[in-house]
């Protein structure tokens, strides 16, 4: 059967395709922010639950505002994801759905996972004292996100390479994972180790804003959030390095000169996440978040390049036919700006109770 076959129809855009892959670019990096953040939050707690439980002399509230702010920041990672999904779908759709399908008895679990998961962050606040049963909803979180994860890196893995479709004359459970495909395992590792490092970097700006702090545990904590950071991306370096090198070799050279953009980029990112590692060695919080940022959205662009790459020849934005509805769309934005402004207006008021709590 010739692969084309099982490629389905496209639908009609509403608006030209490049500023629907802007938008889900944007949001996919505020959610994958937030996500890294709480799941290297939670690691974070984890060790220190793990190694203070056993020093009497210390005490674990210092970490009991994270376990706050875990729950706000689940809260706005699932609603930055729904923006993100849903420009995805407009554009990739007839690709993202069919893969959906394919692994759709694991995809489906997500759901109640995602319910369990946000609750056992709220678990884990209320009863912080509790240490048996804040451990287990924190490790129930930490689990609930490393599957979630899994399965993300495996659908998207699975929507870029459609060779992979024809195993559903072998296998119609909607069970099908990619364990044979060597570039999820860097891929997946490559999201683990860059929470830690966000995570990291969102430990010391907390304690850099955090009030009625004595300075000198203010710059420890700081130091230490950093730390992380800095260990973390010189981990994520390599981890990137060994998912560039299991990728196709055609793919692989696309972003080692074959071509110029995706390398322009590439080399940029890795530019900056280095940058990043030796503002974060000398205690430079400020710039650390500045090329961090500049890093993450060359990073995202890359992931962007990598999905047109796989695709090859089964996927151009020409092919996709466009039947504006600008009044339509306008009103979209509108109403998604507003969303937004509240948003920020709700977390500026919940961060500053967390502050207090």
């Amino acid at each position: 059967m010739d692969l084309k076959d099982l490629i389905p129809y496209t639908e009609s855009l509403p608006a030209p395709p490049q500023i629907l892959i802007l938008l889900e670019q944007l949001f996919f990096l505020i959610h994958i922010v937030l996500i890294n953040s709480i799941l290297g939050l939670s690691l974070i707690i984890i060790y220190k639950r793990i190694r203070l439980l056993s020093i009497s002399s210390l005490d674990l509230d210092i970490y009991r505002p994270f376990s706050k702010q875990i729950p706000i920041l689940f809260a706005l990672a699932i609603n930055m994801a729904i923006p993100a999904l849903l420009f995805l779908q407009v554009v990739f759709g007839h690709l993202f759905y069919t893969s959906s399908v394919l692994l759709g008895t694991y995809w489906i679990l997500i759901i109640p996972l995602l319910i369990a998961g946000y609750y056992s962050s709220y678990i884990h606040y209320k009863k912080f004292e509790s240490s048996q049963l804040a451990k287990f909803t924190i490790f129930a979180v930490v689990f609930i996100m490393l599957y979630i994860s899994f399965i993300l890196v495996n659908n998207l893995s699975l929507m870029e390479n459609l060779i992979k479709w024809s195993r559903y004359f072998e296998n119609r459970s909607g069970t099908i994972l990619l364990w044979d495909e060597i570039s999820i395992y860097p891929r997946y590792l490559h999201f683990i180790v860059a929470s830690l490092a966000v995570g990291g970097l969102f430990y010391s700006l907390h304690y850099k804003f955090k009030k009625d702090l004595n300075q000198n545990l203010r710059n420890i904590k700081i130091k230490e959030g950093l730390k992380i950071f800095t260990y973390s991306t010189m981990v994520q370096v390599i981890v990137g390095v060994l998912f560039l090198l299991s990728l196709p070799q055609k793919v692989m050279l696309n972003f080692m000169g074959a071509d110029i953009l995706a390398t322009l980029i590439f080399i940029l990112g890795v530019i900056f996440a280095v940058v990043s590692i030796v503002a974060g060695l000398k205690g430079k919080l400020g710039l650390t978040v500045i090329f961090l940022s500049i890093t993450l959205i060359a990073m995202v662009i890359n992931r962007y390049h990598l999905r047109v790459f796989q695709l090859g020849e089964h996927f151009s934005l020409s092919q996709l036919n466009i039947v504006p509805q600008w009044d339509i769309f306008a009103i979209f934005l509108i109403i998604l700006i507003f969303g937004i402004a509240v948003i920020l207006y709700m977390l500026k008021i919940a961060f500053a109770k967390g502050d207090r709590g």
